[in-house]
């Protein structure tokens, strides 16, 4: 039996716009920047010491 590939077409329903909050104190992006600062320091103490390795280890 040869089985053929059957396509469907389904049509989606409309999905109804969001409506944006009505306040914003900012508190999210804060908390995302203070998030990406810290990781940024730990990336640099992380290849600071690193570094300081390589070249206390360097024979």
């Amino acid at each position: 039996m040869i089985a053929s590939p059957v396509t469907v077409q389904a049509q989606s329903p409309a999905i109804a716009p969001t409506l944006a909050p009505t306040t914003n104190d900012g508190t999210g992006t804060s908390i995302d920047q203070g998030v990406a600062c810290v990781l940024m320091l730990v990336a640099l103490l992380l290849t600071y010491m690193i570094h300081v390795a390589d070249l206390c280890f360097n024979f």
